[in-house]
C-alpha cells in the first residue's frame, strides 16, 4: 500500500510539473522555495530535545483549471548534523469548479463573492519512519476547498479546505483509517516603514484514535529586497522565524502543547 500511495504521489508530481510547464507562456503564476531552518531544543514528544538542520522545498504554480503545490522537508540528525534522519512531504492539487463550469476566461465566484473560488481537492501526505516509529501517517486525502475574498491587500490571501483523510499506518502504533481534516492557509505581505515583510502559514485539525489533532506553522519574514532593493542576487531572500504549535501530534495519547521554534532563509528561484 505504501508503495501505491508513493507511485500515486509521483504520477500526481509529474502531472502537476507537466499541467504548469506552459504556466510561463500564458503568464500563470508560479514560484519555486528552498528554506534552511535551524531547529533548536525540537522536542517530538519522546522525552528529548534537540537540535537539528530541516531543509525544506516548496513549489505553487497555477494553470488553466486550478493549481499545485507540493514541499519535501529533509530533516538532519541531532547536533546540526549535515546527514538526513528523515523526509516528509506532502502533494496536492485542485481542480477549479468556477473555471469548469464556467469557463476558464469566465471569471469565478460561483458560490458567492465571498469566495474568490471553489475547488475539488486531492492531496498525499507521506513520509518515512523515525526509529520504526511513523508518528506522521501516510495519507490520502480528499475534499473541496475555497479562496476566501477577504479584501486582504498587497496580494495577500486565504484559503480554507474540508477534507476527507484516509491513514494509512505502517507501524504497530497506529491505525489505518478514514477521518476528516480541515486547513486553513494564509499569507500576508506588508510594510512597517522601508521593511517589508510577510506573514504566512497553516492551521490544520484533523481527528485520529479518536482524538482531535492540532498542528499550525506561522511565520513571519522580514524580506532581505528591504536593504538590497530589486537587483541584487538577495532580492528574492528572506530571513525569519517560525514556530510550530501541536497538540496529539506526536503522541494522540499525549494531550500537552509542544513549541518549536525555528530560524531560517529562504530564496526563490
Amino acid at each position: 500500500m505504501k508503495k501505491s500511495a508513493i507511485l500515486v504521489a509521483g504520477c500526481a508530481l509529474v502531472i502537476g510539473s507537466l499541467c504548469s510547464a506552459p504556466a510561463d507562456a500564458k503568464g500563470y503564476f508560479h514560484k519555486t522555495e528552498l528554506e534552511m531552518h535551524m531547529d533548536f531544543n525540537r522536542d517530538k514528544g519522546f522525552g528529548t530535545e534537540t537540535d537539528i538542520l530541516t531543509a525544506t522545498v516548496n513549489h505553487f504554480s497555477e494553470w488553466k483549471y486550478g493549481d499545485n503545490f507540493f514541499f519535501f522537508d529533509v530533516e538532519g540528525k541531532d547536533d546540526y548534523k549535515l546527514e538526513a534522519a528523515q523526509y516528509y512531504g506532502e502533494f496536492a492539487s485542485r481542480f477549479s469548479l468556477d473555471k469548469i463550469i464556467l469557463g476558464a476566461d469566465n471569471g469565478s465566484n460561483l458560490l458567492g463573492s465571498f469566495l474568490k473560488e471553489s475547488y475539488i481537492k486531492l492531496e498525499y501526505n507521506g513520509g518515512s519512519p523515525v526509529d520504526g516509529y511513523d508518528y506522521i501517517d501516510d495519507a490520502l486525502l480528499y475534499g473541496v476547498s475555497f479562496d476566501l475574498d477577504l479584501g486582504q491587500p498587497n496580494f495577500g490571501f486565504t484559503n480554507l479546505s474540508f477534507l476527507i483523510k484516509d491513514f494509512t499506518a505502517i507501524d504497530g502504533h497506529d491505525n489505518s483509517e478514514t477521518n476528516w481534516q480541515v486547513t486553513l492557509v494564509w499569507g500576508q505581505p506588508f510594510s512597517l516603514g522601508s521593511l517589508n515583510f510577510n506573514f504566512q502559514g497553516f492551521f490544520d485539525v484533523w481527528e485520529y484514535n479518536n482524538e482531535v489533532v492540532v498542528l499550525t506553522e506561522p511565520q513571519i519574514r522580514l524580506q532581505l529586497n528591504s536593504f538590497v532593493g530589486q537587483d541584487n542576487f538577495l532580492s528574492d531572500s528572506a530571513i525569519g522565524m517560525e514556530f510550530e504549535f501541536s497538540n496529539r501530534f506526536f503522541d494522540q495519547g499525549n494531550s500537552d502543547w509542544y513549541v518549536n521554534p525555528t530560524v531560517f532563509w529562504v530564496t526563490k528561484f
